[in-house]
């Protein structure tokens, strides 16, 4: 008991000797609340305030922003009281800092002025990205903020780091051939042979070398698109991408490719000289030589854009180029700016403007599958009766029983092909896949040409019903519609004869999507 008063006496005896520590101690400070009081007027970046600098910087850098972005503006702080009356502050560029370009790269709105209205305590300043031909790489603009008499700057938070990016679309008021290589925004020019707007030689062109293609060796390839690819030191590659030949499969992607020395004058002027190809292109040199030898290698080109008078995009965000034949203003190879591969890796997606409506699916992709219930009501009965007949034929055989259908497009090939998926029931009730790959062309009317057979599996040849796929999709055009996440694929021939399916994003296993 004794000893638990003394520690209690203790306590409070070191509690009474705090307070009149405190006590005293506060009794000799100075009242500093007046000195930490902002009693001039500071202005500040907001974002230098919240946003961690820049490595080895004191300030932070944004971005980066696009070219040809235009105005962006940014929000700085008044410290302290407001002002009375209407000021116009100024900022610069730190040229130390700073490796963008005024004039080419950026503007400052009003002279670099901006102004803080009375009684306010933000402002705003502005930045003007400007439209400059594409490069690749970032450029960067320093801001700072400069005082007068009255309002003075934060030294913390003055100034203000920017990026721009160098790579991005081309701009039409600069030469085209500029923005052209392998590390700008696009490198290559496709030639879409269902181009509308290509002029009759060059489509006549371009149909010969397929068919001389076609009727190569064994006559499985088919000519499926064109691009010219600009490279470094003034090269070009001119690449034909095909289905069809030697190792054919469900998902090989040949290509014959042909180099050229392509040096342009001040005016994207210039001759293609033959360099070397590629063992497809050996071969096939002689079949392209109606668009090779014939054409490009006969004549001098312009590298430019494309007039609206020639030809306008099919959709906003495209941009169009071409070769311009120098003695003849009427002969030209046009399409779609694109960025490709150097060794033919990339299949372009087709330019015909339904197939970015058709297949969207709303957050910036493409649907991959279509799925078709043949027995459905919403099918043609003309289309039913195919189905029945296949059916019937594919039974009499083995015994296997067709169930759905399935046209999916390998995202690998941007639409530029289609495999025709029989799902079905062996004689003794196992479900597998049968597999038949087609080229998938569709024009800019959003007509599907007839399917073009390129290769199958054993599952495919086991269940390629003729009354379905040689009689029905391989000698039929059909128009497509688009009704919620349906497609309706209607011959333009005899609109009686219909099917439809709904789009989705199946995998092909059995064991992921099997519709009962």
């Amino acid at each position: 008991m004794i000893s638990v008063y003394i520690q209690t006496i203790k306590r409070i005896g070191t509690m009474i000797a705090m307070m009149l520590t405190l006590s005293i101690l506060s009794s000799c400070f100075k009242d500093y609340t007046d000195d930490f009081l902002f009693t001039e007027a500071m202005i500040e970046f907001d974002t230098a305030t919240w946003e961690s600098n820049a490595p080895d910087k004191t300030y932070p850098i944004l971005g980066a922003y696009e070219k040809g972005s235009g105005e962006h503006t940014f929000q700085v702080n008044l410290i302290g009281k407001q002002l009375d009356a209407d000021q116009t502050l100024q900022y610069r560029v730190v040229p130390e800092e700073t490796t963008a370009v005024e004039g080419m790269h950026y503007a400052l709105p009003d002279n670099g002025s901006f102004v803080f209205e009375a009684n306010n305590s933000t402002a705003r300043l502005g930045i003007d990205i400007l439209d400059f031909p594409a490069g690749s790489g970032v450029v960067t603009v320093v801001l700072e903020l400069v005082g007068n008499d009255q309002v003075k700057v934060s030294e913390n938070y003055k100034r203000l780091g920017i990026s721009i990016s160098l790579t991005g679309p081309p701009s039409d008021g600069y030469p085209l051939y500029e923005q052209l290589g392998p590390d700008s925004y696009f490198n290559s020019i496709y030639i879409d042979p269902l181009n509308p707007d290509l002029p009759a030689d060059i489509r006549q062109r371009i149909e010969e070398s397929a068919a001389n293609l076609a009727a190569y060796a064994d006559g499985s390839r088919r000519l499926q698109s064109l691009y010219i690819y600009f490279d470094e030191d003034d090269l070009v590659r001119v690449t034909a991408q095909y289905y069809g030949g030697g190792g054919n499969s469900l998902t090989a992607s040949p290509y014959a490719q042909w180099t050229y020395r392509l040096e342009l004058d001040a005016e994207g002027v210039g001759t293609f000289e033959f360099v070397e190809a590629n063992g497809n292109g050996t071969a096939q040199r002689a079949n392209f030589h109606p668009i090779l030898g014939d054409y490009l290698e006969a004549h001098s080109f312009k590298v430019d854009w494309v007039d609206p008078d020639i030809a306008t995009p099919a959709r906003p965000e495209v941009q169009l180029g071409g070769l311009f034949r120098t003695d003849d203003p009427d002969s030209y190879l046009i399409g779609p700016l694109a960025t490709l591969s150097a060794n033919g890796s990339i299949r372009p997606f087709p330019s015909s403007p339904a197939m970015h409506e058709l297949f969207s699916d709303g957050d910036g992709g493409y649907f991959t599958t279509l799925y078709i219930d043949p027995d459905a009501p919403q099918q043609s009965a003309a289309f039913q009766a195919r189905w029945q007949e296949g059916k019937a034929y594919i039974e009499s055989l083995a015994g296997r029983q067709l169930h759905k259908m399935l046209f999916y497009f390998n995202p690998d090939f941007n639409f530029q092909d289609v495999q025709v998926v029989n799902q079905y029931y062996s004689s003794s009730g196992g479900r597998f896949l049968g597999q038949i790959r087609f080229q998938w062309r569709v024009d800019y009317e959003g007509r599907v040409q007839p399917f073009a057979f390129i290769y199958q599996n054993g599952n495919g040849n086991a269940t390629r019903a003729p009354e379905i796929i040689d009689n029905f999709l391989m000698v039929t055009q059909f128009s497509m519609s688009r009704t919620g996440d349906r497609i309706r694929f209607t011959s333009t021939v005899d609109p009686s004869v219909y099917f439809e399916g709904e789009l989705g994003n199946h995998a092909l296993n059995i064991n992921e999507f099997w519709p009962e």
